[in-house]
């Protein structure tokens, strides 16, 4: 199989693994926690390792990291969970390829993909580490306009509590110093 047809088969699978997960749970809604409904993963999928393992075939480390944290999964009774509902339709289906720069073990590819009625262009830079391993996808751009790939949120900056300043210290006054058992 030519480059060009393995990269445009590695990244259509990398972009549906994300959707195959977060839509593989059967059934109605199990679990309610502050109004928010949780189904149980299948058995494939009951833990965040076999979860992040699926994820590392084709994603690096901080992707996998945002995939895994977009998932929100909650543990609940004993079981991995994950919020019930609609997944937004994202375009993960590979329309065409273009490998723009080659290096050794790198490669950066240009794909559009579609779906859903949405076109997108995003770049990739592949890493190949040995040389019996495949390609994995370390960057990726538009991860902003993605759910699957934002960054964390930071968490609000707490205000910080209002510390009365210290009044200076008064300076004690100059002169001669007492002498003990003196008149």
């Amino acid at each position: 199989m030519d480059e060009l047809r393995m990269f445009k088969q590695f990244i259509s699978s990398a972009e549906h693994v994300w959707t195959q997960i977060a839509s593989s749970p059967t059934g109605k809604s199990v679990y309610t926690v502050n109004g928010v409904d949780y189904t149980p993963l299948p058995e494939k999928y009951n833990s965040k390792r076999k979860i992040s393992r699926i994820f590392r075939r084709y994603w690096g480390k901080q992707l996998t990291d945002a995939m895994m944290r977009n998932l929100q999964l909650r543990i609940l009774k004993g079981k991995l969970c994950i919020p019930y509902g609609g997944i937004p339709p994202f375009p993960t289906t590979v329309q065409s390829l273009q490998v723009r720069a080659i290096q050794p073990n790198q490669r950066v590819v240009q794909a559009i993909l579609v779906g859903k009625g949405k076109k997108i262009t995003v770049d990739y830079r592949l890493i190949k580490t040995g040389k019996s391993t495949s390609f994995t996808i370390m960057k990726r751009s538009g991860r902003q306009l993605d759910q699957r790939f934002r960054p964390a949120t930071p968490v609000a900056a707490q205000p910080k509590p209002y510390i009365h300043p210290k009044a200076a210290p008064q300076a004690k006054p100059r002169g001669r110093k007492k002498l003990l058992n003196t008149p």
